[in-house]
């Protein structure tokens, strides 16, 4: 048996270490397009704000692929898959035979077509263990003044850490408000101020048009002004690497589309990670749900079914964490605009935000600003579809504590 897994990230690791739970002795091969044994994407901001080092981005031991007798494959990119051949054609013209194949090849940032300059030194795009690092190198050279383009998740985390380098930053956002996909509007505003009481400049309602400089960015042009700047930072978020799948017969939609023990629908080609598709825990409804904690499960559930130890997957978790400034916000569900109609409840105070969006007496929904406070217990009863009706009106009370284990 030859097990190959292309993608050396959160699920493609997972799903090495659960083949290697069941079976000791097979082949495994693990094919990464970077350089780079296993780290944390997580921690990608951490490393460009200078809060760790480039060892501690690792997640193992250099001897990590030795123990688990895989061949790590390292500067090598998959571009095509022949399931009839069980083949997989590598971009230096070498193929790799598989028995059963996961791909795990996960997303890619996405590069705006639009913006012209994007090739001028001092432009970078926030996603991978290279560019951070080019991030940092260009920091430790000298940059005074970076413009940040896009205000998703990626955005508003690379805002921060620039500002806490010292930088004066602007984060640019073609859309009326910030997280937009995470965070309604009236919430979104809270953590726009918290942005703007760090001297972090916001520019919302416009985009950027052109990146200016002969062979350096010295500023970028928008729809209504320009902005001086030494580095430009594009973090508009990431898109499933479904080129790879591309008219091979695997089916696809915004990712490769997956049943519930993350096969295909071709028998022993897997998918999971970022690049796979399937159904989140609260509604059921299908899509691309790429967060650090749903590739690592799924990733575990493909490679324990691969190895004919059979897991049913339960669903992707459709949940968002930052820490902005030391202020914790979290976002679990949909936006309103996301759910429809539906009953929100807010409760604001000078520190925090609290708004819960409810169905039929159940949370579908949770955004809050400056707490964590019974955010575990409101997921649990969310994933349940539990009958809050009896608590609703003390549910967001600064004293009312709900054990995470309670059963409604």
């Amino acid at each position: 048996m030859h097990y190959v897994i292309i993608g050396n990230g959160g699920a493609g690791v997972s799903a090495l270490q659960a083949i290697r739970e069941v079976d000791k002795t097979s082949d495994i091969t693990i094919i990464s397009r970077e350089q780079y044994p296993a780290y944390s994407p997580c921690s990608l901001p951490n490393l460009v704000g200078g809060e760790i080092d480039k060892p501690t981005i690792f997640r193992f031991d250099k001897q990590f692929y030795n123990r688990l007798n895989a061949n790590f494959i390292k500067n090598s990119e998959a571009i095509e898959i022949s399931p009839n051949d069980k083949e997989v054609e590598l971009a230096n013209g070498k193929s790799i035979k598989f028995d059963k194949l996961l791909i795990a090849a996960g997303a890619r940032p996405i590069t705006p077509m639009n913006i012209k300059g994007q090739e001028l030194d001092g432009v970078h795009f926030m996603g991978t263990l290279d560019s951070a690092l080019g991030i940092v190198d260009h920091i430790n050279q000298g940059v005074s003044r970076a413009v940040v383009v896009g205000g998703g998740f990626m955005g508003v985390e690379a805002a921060t850490m620039l500002k806490n380098r010292g930088i004066d930053v602007t984060l640019v956002e073609m859309l009326p408000h910030i997280l937009s996909r995470m965070l309604d509007p009236d919430v979104a505003e809270k953590v726009a101020e918290i942005l703007k009481n760090n001297d972090i400049k916001l520019v919302l309602n416009d985009s950027v048009k052109s990146i200016n400089g002969e062979k350096k960015v010295t500023g970028v042009s928008l729809g209504k002004t320009k902005l001086r700047c030494d580095m430009v930072v594009i973090a508009i978020g990431v898109t499933p690497n479904i080129e790879l799948v591309k008219d091979c017969g695997i089916k696809v939609n915004q990712g490769i589309i997956v049943d519930s023990t993350m096969q295909t629908n071709i028998k022993d080609i897997y998918a999971a990670g970022d690049i796979a598709e399937v159904r989140d825990q609260i509604e059921g409804k299908q899509g691309s749900f790429a967060i650090w904690p749903n590739a690592i499960e799924q990733g575990w559930i493909a490679g324990s079914n691969m190895a004919n130890k059979k897991i049913i997957y339960d669903g992707a978790e459709v949940v968002n964490v930052l820490d902005i400034f030391d202020t914790p916000v979290v976002a679990m569900g949909r936006t309103s605009k996301e759910i429809g109609k539906c009953k929100a409840i807010t409760r604001n105070t000078p520190h925090s935000s609290k708004k819960i969006f409810l169905k039929n007496n159940k949370i579908v929904g949770l955004q809050f600003v400056g707490t964590i406070q019974n955010v575990g217990a409101f997921y649990s009863l969310m994933k349940k579809g539990s009958d809050i009706g009896g608590i609703v009106d003390r549910l967001l009370d600064d004293n009312f504590v709900i054990a995470p284990d309670i059963v409604f």
